[in-house]
C-alpha cells in the first residue's frame, strides 16, 4: 500500500480518527508528523477494522492488543467500553516490566490507563495466565512471525478465555495488486524478505489464514478483504474483464468472494484448547520436529498448561 496521505476523508471516518488524532490534523493532513501522519495514512484500514470489533459484554471487559503501542485505547476504552486494555508491543528498552501508561483523548481532556508490556511474540510463552482475555486484537503482526508464525495463534488461543473473540488482520497475498503481479510474471509484493530485513516476511492467502485459526482451536465467522489496492492504471474494460475472469477462476476453486481488497480481516471465536497443526505448506518435516520439542519444553516448564502437538 502507497504511503500518500488523502486530501480528505469521508464522515465516517472521520468519527473513527476523533478518538485517534486531534481534529486539526485531520482538516490538514500536510502538517501531520509522526504517529499523526501514520495513523492518518493508514485511517482507511483503521476505520474499517475498528468498527467491525465487538463491544465489551460480561464482568471482566478485558482486551488484548498485539503489535501496539497504545494508540487504539481511546476508542477501545470509550467507544466499546474495554475496561482492561493491555498492549503486547516489540521489546524495546523495558522488555518483560509491566509498565502503567496513560493515554490522552486527542480532542479532549480525558485519559485512558492501560498496560504496556515490552514482549517478543515469537521467544516463548506471552506473560499472561491462561484465560485472561475476552478479545483479542491481532493486527499487522503475522506477516511478520517467521520462525514460528502458528505459536502466535496457539498462544492467543491459550491467553483468551473460552468464547473470545480474535480480530486478526493481516496483508492479502491474492489481493487485487499481487494477482496482478503474479501473472505479469513479476514478484509478488512483499511475499518473502531477506531475513535481516525489519519488514513483511511471508503474506498469506484467504485459505492459509483460514486454516492456520481452525487449526490453533478457533472458529472463523467472518473472513473477508478490506481497503481497495492502489488502481492498476488499465482502460476500464481491461479492469472489468480482468476482475471478472479471475473472479471466475477463483470462485471455482472455492473462494466464496474475489478478496481483491488489499488486507484480510478475520474475525475468530475460541472453541476448542489451544492446539497446533503444523501444515505442511508452512513447514518443512525437520523443522516440525524440532518446533514440537520447543513445545513440549516450553509446556514443561509452564505449571497447569495443556498442548496438543
Amino acid at each position: 500500500m502507497p504511503l500518500k496521505l488523502p486530501s480528505r476523508y469521508s464522515k465516517t471516518v472521520k468519527q473513527t480518527l476523533h478518538w485517534l488524532i486531534p481534529s486539526e490534523l485531520v482538516d490538514h493532513p500536510e502538517n501531520a508528523r509522526g504517529e499523526s501522519q501514520y495513523l492518518l495514512q493508514h485511517a482507511r484500514r483503521l476505520h474499517d477494522s475498528l468498527t467491525r470489533l465487538p463491544p465489551a459484554a460480561g464482568l471482566r471487559q478485558r482486551c488484548l492488543v498485539v503489535g501496539s503501542w497504545g494508540l487504539e485505547v481511546p476508542y477501545l476504552m470509550d467507544m466499546l467500553g474495554w475496561r482492561d486494555v493491555i498492549c503486547l508491543c516489540p521489546p524495546n528498552s523495558r522488555p518483560g516490566i509491566r509498565q502503567k501508561r496513560r493515554r490522552i483523548h486527542p480532542n479532549g481532556t480525558k485519559e485512558y490507563e492501560f498496560t504496556l508490556i515490552e514482549h517478543d511474540l515469537e521467544s516463548g510463552a506471552w506473560p499472561f495466565e491462561d484465560e485472561s482475555f475476552d478479545l483479542a486484537v491481532y493486527w499487522g503482526c503475522l506477516e511478520h512471525m517467521r520462525h514460528d508464525p502458528e505459536f502466535s495463534l496457539y498462544e492467543l488461543n491459550r491467553v483468551c478465555a473460552p468464547g473470545a473473540t480474535v480480530s486478526l488482520l493481516t496483508d492479502n497475498a491474492v489481493s487485487f495488486q499481487a494477482t496482478h503481479s503474479l501473472l505479469r510474471g513479476e514478484p509478488m509484493p512483499m511475499r518473502l524478505h531477506w531475513p535481516a530485513a525489519q519488514v513483511s516476511w511471508r503474506h498469506y492467502s484467504p485459505r492459509e489464514v483460514a486454516e492456520l485459526l481452525e487449526g490453533t482451536g478457533w472458529r472463523v465467522d467472518v473472513l473477508t478483504s478490506i481497503v481497495p489496492d492502489p488502481p492498476v492504471y488499465w482502460k476500464w474494460w481491461k479492469r472489468w474483464l480482468f476482475r471478472r475472469i479471475v473472479a471466475g477462476q477463483r470462485r471455482g476453486f472455492g473462494l466464496s468472494e474475489p478478496f481483491w481488497n488489499a488486507f484480510l480481516l478475520a474475525h475468530a471465536v475460541k472453541v476448542a484448547p489451544p492446539t497446533r497443526n503444523y501444515p505442511s505448506w508452512l513447514y518443512v518435516d525437520e523443522k516440525v520436529r524440532r518446533l514440537k520439542m520447543e513445545m513440549i519444553e516450553m509446556v514443561s516448564r509452564r505449571p497447569g498448561a495443556l498442548v496438543s502437538a
